[in-house]
């Protein structure tokens, strides 16, 4: 295998691999009651409490974005 196959399966595991961080996050949580209207304090206290996991997930998939990002424009050297 060259460097571009080893590349290019080490990429998709890790796809693969955050899909199922992903998945797994979302899937352990617990879904209680009823949707019922919620005040902006209420909103923060669930997204920093309840769903703190899937949050740090999501911040790592945008820093990879990132760095992908930042990766593809920048010039080659010639």
């Amino acid at each position: 295998m060259n460097s571009d196959q080893v590349r290019t399966a080490s990429a998709i595991v890790s796809v693969v691999a955050l899909c199922f961080i992903i998945l797994g996050s979302v899937l352990a949580m617990t879904w209680e009651g009823e949707l019922a209207p919620t005040t902006s304090e209420e909103l923060g206290e669930a997204i920093f409490s309840l769903f703190g996991p899937t949050l740090i997930v999501l911040g790592v998939l945008m820093f990879a974005a990132m760095l992908g990002g930042v990766f593809i424009a920048q010039e080659e050297k010639e």
